[in-house]
């Protein structure tokens, strides 16, 4: 998933975002993710990101720190 973030491919991360946020452990069913895509437009946000640190585990469902570019 945060592959897709890398390569600014928004799109595909929202079109598999339910999947995911029901099948996998995503925290809260991954709504803080997507209100923040809500935010920016969602899927026609087209900024870059930068990862400020690398993913790592948190809570048992791990974490990422990033900046969105707005």
């Amino acid at each position: 998933m945060l592959d897709l973030w890398k390569q600014g491919d928004f799109k595909t991360f929202l079109k598999i975002l339910p999947e995911y946020a029901e099948k996998c452990d995503g925290e809260g069913g991954m709504h803080d993710t997507a209100m923040l895509f809500g935010a920016l437009g969602w899927d026609q946000y087209e900024g870059r990101i930068e990862m400020i640190t690398p993913y790592f585990e948190s809570s048992g469902t791990g974490q990422v720190n990033v900046l969105f570019e707005v």
